[in-house]
């Protein structure tokens, strides 16, 4: 299959795959397995260059901790794929409160106005996490800020827009997504 037609700007809506019980009362259901996560990143990744395919450089800004491994990710693929130089950064603030305090860039942001940033998470849930990881980028006037996720959720609190989604995954607000893409071999559950 070539790659870029598998390059869709609608994301695909995926139904779990299978129902795995642990413990007598708690659910686990595998929603996506190493391969589909793959072929998605990869798809993700395709998106991103299609909409950067001009220009020179990218700034990747992963957050903490699960989005920034789907980052290092993308950033891969991308530069399988295009000699586009990429600039990572880590994105650290309070998920569970992010209006609490600043979010922390690592390494020591410079300055980026005119350059184009991609925010990546991994599962879009109300959108204030990605929310307040824009927030403090708006002031260097960037050329272009877009966000990616690996899952959304729609669950939005917010007026938070996805650029780049791997999946639109209807859940309960009952339910949790995780996602683990720091070992081989990757998984997305739904718990």
């Amino acid at each position: 299959m070539d790659l870029k037609s598998a390059s869709v700007k609608h994301p695909q809506k995926f139904y779990p795959l299978s129902i795995i019980d642990t413990h007598m009362e708690q659910r686990i259901t595998q929603v996506l397995d190493h391969k589909r996560i793959v072929h998605i990143i990869e798809r993700m990744a395709w998106q991103i260059y299609e909409h950067h395919y001009q220009v020179d450089e990218i700034y990747l800004m992963g957050i903490k901790p699960r989005g920034n491994f789907l980052s290092r990710l993308l950033e891969e693929f991308i530069q399988k794929i295009s000699s586009i130089t990429i600039h990572h950064y880590e994105i650290e603030l309070d998920k569970d409160q992010p209006h609490v305090s600043d979010p922390v860039l690592t390494p020591a942001l410079k300055d980026i106005s005119n350059k184009h940033i991609v925010v990546v998470d991994d599962v879009l849930n109300t959108g204030s996490t990605l929310l307040y990881a824009l927030k403090p980028l708006l002031k260097y006037r960037p050329a272009s800020l877009s966000t990616a996720v690996l899952v959304d959720r729609n669950h939005k609190s917010f007026p938070v827009h996805c650029d780049v989604t791997g999946i639109q995954l209807s859940t309960s607000l009952q339910e949790h997504v995780f996602v683990d893409l720091s070992v081989h071999p990757f998984k997305v559950y739904l718990k």
